[in-house]
């Protein structure tokens, strides 16, 4: 088989299974009858009831405080948790608490849908952190970055309507009509590939063979061990002074199946364990890793077509699903040359496998960097920082261009939508047209809001970076030096900054400064972008719809595609050319 076809199952599984998923998440936000419905209505009509969540629906600023109350809520809750985890019961490894700069940065980092984690889970959080903390807050982050897209949807449909729907109710569907089912499919595909899904703790078993350490716990290469003497030889046969032979192993068990299939699916990507995805626990087989990139892709591209549909105007989104793809196949082929052809540290045959795991492979490495990094779930399954100077670069930019290309659930469409106006904007400029989309004009207030939605990425991440960058603290946190230790401090920042939390590797972020500016980077992406086209929605919905005429821009065509990518990429070089020039690129031209 040619090695390029191993990666269009990780394209065309999602897009085949996306179209119809669309369709339905169209009727769940329309609020139509479906084939969920006879299960979920009783549940979903007694949860209002029980809640006392009305029907009445929510103008932009009532929409807006309600988000931002329940993160502020679900934030105090996870820090409290996550603190005192040493009294709380599931914690049979007797975990204690983190310290509260750690605790601070974790909670916001899950209430953002980041899941940046400056620490290893297996060895610090308890059953009930990662079950009742981190899981819920996956649902929860997840579901509330599609009910801002429900909220914006529903202003670009509606004409002279002062509201554009209630959080609340578009909470409860969200997770009753779409999340809960989802990850209950997931978590059964990955149980039956090997995830297991446990709350027993850890389990002590013995190795087949035994291995030897030296002092400093460092595991002995070609060591010869004789048990019955306890003596451990090396290759020489020379005595190895005060080796240790190791003949158990505690494995590190977990209810891990429930918490990757929502962690991926809702473009979390925060793992149980500190090697997320590369563990073989959380992604053990070829099967699993393609079950769990699909999970990533699947609501970011059904969200396209839910927007067509919930509009009833198709076209316009295959537009915006078709410039996300052109850009993501693009990254996708452009990362497997790079990767696939040996520009990397260390090569077996012609595959360059420094920092891959065996059963993955390139593909499925390579592959992956693209899709955690143009989705928002962060999840790796390699070592980013061993990639090759340039295969580092693309996940990068990725992030840097404000995780539009297919992006979070919810937040890379209505981030997208951010970017669809400026350029409509651009574009009425140039004719000298007032500029229109969807039968509504844009006039200044919505250019204002589009321009806080579309920069709020760069903001975030080039202002929290600059202090650190100014410290001499900061070279601590690095494991190499020069272009390729500012490359770890540029992704660090470009990671959290774009409420992406994958991890480029070799940077510690647990300091109280980092966890700190961090954290706040992403608070700044995260609730700027909401409120801004929470705000644009708003105000259009209240417009009348104008009727198009020969001069109105056609927002569907391939040249308006070819001109928001333009816009895009323009605004991601401008934004970070400099700052990648002094990490990736410098570190590729050294080379």
């Amino acid at each position: 088989m040619p090695v390029w076809m191993q990666y269009l199952p990780y394209i065309i599984v999602p897009v085949l299974l996306a179209i119809p998923l669309g369709k339905y998440i169209g009727k769940v936000i329309n609020e139509q009858h479906n084939f969920m419905s006879i299960i979920v209505e009783p549940i979903e009509t007694r949860f209002y009831r029980w809640l006392h969540i009305s029907k009445k629906e929510m103008n932009w600023k009532t929409y807006s405080y309600n988000v931002l109350m329940f993160s502020l809520v679900s934030f105090l809750v996870l820090v409290l948790i996550l603190k005192f985890q040493n009294y709380l019961p599931g914690n049979p490894e007797h975990f204690a608490g983190l310290s509260w700069p750690l605790a601070f940065n974790t909670a916001i980092s899950f209430v953002t849908n980041t899941d940046w984690q400056a620490y290893a889970g297996e060895t610090a959080l308890s059953n009930f952190s990662q079950s009742i903390g981190l899981t819920v807050q996956n649902f929860a982050s997840a579901a509330v970055g599609i009910a801002v897209l429900f909220a914006v949807i529903r202003g670009f449909k509606r004409t002279q309507a002062s509201h554009i729907g209630n959080f609340w109710r578009d909470l409860t569907k969200i997770f009753l009509y779409l999340l809960l089912p989802l990850s209950l499919v997931i978590s059964c595909l990955l149980l039956a590939s090997g995830v297991p899904q446990t709350t027993k703790g850890y389990r002590t078993v013995n190795l087949i063979e035994p291995v030897a350490v030296n002092q400093q716990n460092k595991l002995i290469y070609g060591a010869h061990i004789n048990e019955k003497k306890q003596q451990v030889t090396d290759d020489k046969g020379h005595l190895v002074k005060k080796a240790k032979i190791i003949t158990k192993e505690a494995l590190p068990l977990f209810p891990q199946a429930s918490q990757v299939a929502i962690k991926q699916l809702g473009t979390n990507g925060g793992g149980v364990l500190g090697a997320n995805s590369a563990h073989p626990y959380e992604n053990p087989t070829p099967f699993s890793n393609l079950v769990e990139a699909t999970s990533m892709l699947l609501l970011p591209m059904a969200l396209c077509f839910s927007f067509g549909e919930v509009l009833k105007r198709r076209k316009e989104g295959w537009a915006i699903f078709v410039t996300m793809a052109i850009l993501f196949v693009a990254a996708i082929a452009a990362e497997g040359i790079l990767e696939q052809h040996g520009t990397t540290l260390r090569h077996i045959g012609n595959l360059a496998m420094e920092g891959k795991e065996t059963r993955i492979g390139v593909p499925g490495s390579a592959t992956w960097s693209i899709i955690t990094t143009a989705t928002s779930s962060g999840a790796t399954n390699a070592s980013l920082d061993s990639f090759s100077a340039l295969g580092g670069l693309l996940p990068m930019a990725l992030m840097q261009l404000g995780e539009v290309v297919f992006g979070g659930v919810g937040s890379g469409l209505y981030g997208m939508l951010g970017f669809v106006l400026l350029t409509v904007f651009i574009a009425g400029l140039m004719v000298g047209r007032t500029p229109e989309y969807l039968g509504k004009k844009i006039g200044p207030y919505e250019m204002r809001m589009a321009v806080i939605a579309c920069l709020s990425t760069p903001v975030a991440i080039l202002l929290s970076s600059s202090i650190p960058a100014m410290l001499k603290s900061t070279l601590s946190s690095l494991s190499n030096t020069g272009a390729h230790g500012f490359s770890e401090f540029l992704y660090a920042f470009s990671s959290a900054g774009a409420n992406n939390g994958s991890s480029f590797g070799g940077f510690n972020g647990n300091t109280t400064l980092l966890n700190i500016i961090l954290a706040i980077a992403m608070l700044i992406s995260r609730f700027l972008p909401i409120i801004a086209m929470l705000a644009i929605a708003g105000n259009m919905g209240k417009q009348k719809r104008v009727a198009s005429s020969s001069g109105t821009l056609a927002t569907a065509s391939p040249t308006f595609v070819f001109m928001l990518i333009i816009v895009i990429l323009i605004i991601g070089v401008l934004s970070f050319f400099p700052a990648l020039a002094l990490g990736p690129i410098a570190d590729f031209l050294k080379h």
